[in-house]
């Protein structure tokens, strides 16, 4: 594998909710390579063809009946998101994009306590579907291995979290706790957020059809890495990132990533039945954590 530790330091530029193309990176990789910082540190590595085809094609057989409809996604939308008006009057404290600009993105997993579910939980899709969740765990666990042998450190730091969180919300024998799925959502530049920021997010994609693009784009640093079906990327997710436009080629197409990280909060999760006796007698106003 190659390594690169770049030389510069990056643009400050605030990309948020801006598209990428080709004029945005100097160098697009389509190889092994290890992309260091300046200082040393990972900023992104590219593993290529190291999730076999079985494990995808068993993969995709359960995840091409999930289609998750969301508003939700204002920023990696590219567009302005804003609290709905409800049917009582009241405004939602929850952001969404306008009508007709809804993407198919979902989560799966766990999640911690939000508003609208006061207490750390299964994800709806697994919830509902244990037999069909656990069918991806070959794929799962394989990139949390290719994550432990190639960035090591960031690693070890996302697993002392899992060591610290109740099992019930920990995706077994691996270093995450949820898995963000994208069918054909061409992400506008964004950071994540509620993901461990010690640690690094993990990205595979599922091809069905033919297209070209979706390319992953860091602009301030100005490097893209060309992720196929097989490959594997380990990349600094709080940096801005988006994909290049994707071209369809066949009337049938699907391009599926897999985000795979650890959400942040899940080391305050007590355990399931005290996570629910909390939510049962939390009174109005009481915050979600502390």
């Amino acid at each position: 594998m190659r390594i690169i530790q770049l030389s510069s330091q990056p643009n400050k530029e605030d990309w948020s909710k801006r598209f990428v193309d080709k004029k945005n990176f100097d160098v697009l990789y389509n190889e092994d390579v290890l992309i260091q910082k300046p200082d040393g540190s990972p900023l992104m590595c590219l593993l290529k063809n190291v999730i076999t085809p079985e494990i995808n094609s068993l993969s995709w057989n359960i995840l091409k009946k999930y289609n998750p409809i969301t508003e939700n996604r204002g920023v990696a939308s590219g567009i302005k998101s804003a609290p709905r008006r409800k049917q009582d009057g009241t405004m939602s404290k929850v952001h969404r994009v306008p009508r007709g600009w809804e993407v198919i993105s979902g989560v799966i997993g766990y999640f911690e306590r939000t508003i609208r579910m006061p207490y750390c939980h299964s994800c709806s899709w697994n919830a509902q579907n244990p037999k069909e969740f656990a069918q991806l765990m070959p794929l799962i666990k394989r990139v949390s291995d290719l994550f432990k042998q190639h960035v090591p450190e960031r690693w070890e730091v996302q697993k002392s979290y899992i060591d610290k969180t109740s099992p019930e919300f920990v995706i077994t024998d691996t270093v995450f706790t949820t898995v963000t799925v994208n069918k054909n959502f061409r992400t506008a530049c964004h950071k994540d957020a509620g993901d461990l920021a010690e640690g690094f997010s993990c990205m595979s994609v599922i091809r069905e059809g033919k297209y070209l693009g979706g390319e992953l784009v860091l602009p301030n640093w100005r490097v893209a890495a060309n992720v196929q079906m097989g490959d594997l990327i380990l990349f600094d997710a709080h940096e801005f990132h988006g994909n290049t436009q994707i071209i369809p080629l066949t009337k049938k197409f699907s391009r599926c990533s897999l985000v795979y990280y650890y959400r942040e909060k899940m080391v305050k999760c007590l355990p399931i039945d005290d996570e629910v006796f909390r939510a049962k007698n939390r009174k109005e106003g009481d915050p979600l954590w502390g």
